[in-house]
């Protein structure tokens, strides 16, 4: 009992670790798309926080009817930030939240970028935002190249498997049509 018991939390555990490191690969692979729609917004002349809305309000709109499995977890959270900046929370309390809860470098990067442009103006925030969409697709084509790493190596064992399998083959009619 005791180690059915230490076995199911070992279990559940393992699930959690599984959880967050999908939420994070999915949050790695968001936030070029984030970056980009945040930079091509402000560059079209709206505010950040507009810009925001209209991100998380599009999404909101979009996976009214979807199942929870197709939920992205950045947009979430931007929801989640745009409800406490309609609460009443302060834009740039909101924006260092969001990128604390996010809890990947990236994000806490973009939220403090996002939160210093309420403290001290809109001054040159489109430049640090391409800067940062550039950086993003650099890092989002590096992810893919690993992505495709590890799809090849997952691949491995059962292209060794079909292998043996035509060896078989092969091998089997021409063992027979020896005659001993």
């Amino acid at each position: 009992g005791v180690l059915a018991a230490a076995a199911l939390i070992a279990g559940r555990e393992q699930g959690k670790r599984k959880a967050v490191r999908l939420r994070n690969k999915q949050l790695q692979y968001d936030y070029t798309e984030i970056v980009s729609k945040l930079t091509l917004l402000t560059g079209a002349g709206m505010s950040v926080r507009r810009a925001w809305e209209k991100i998380a309000l599009d999404y909101n709109n979009k996976m009214k009817d979807m199942p929870k499995e197709k939920y992205h977890a950045v947009y979430e959270e931007m929801m989640t930030t745009l409800r406490q900046m309609q609460s009443g929370m302060s834009e740039n309390i909101a924006y260092a939240e969001f990128g604390r809860r996010c809890g990947i470098k990236e994000y806490r990067k973009l939220g403090t970028l996002l939160e210093q442009n309420v403290r001290k103006g809109t001054r040159g925030l489109s430049v640090l935002l391409e800067q940062e969409s550039e950086e993003a697709f650099e890092q989002r084509k590096n992810l893919a190249k690993q992505l495709g790493e590890e799809a090849g190596t997952k691949l491995l064992l059962p292209m060794i498997l079909m292998l043996a399998v035509v060896m078989v083959i092969v091998m089997v009619p021409a063992m027979m049509s020896f005659n001993f």
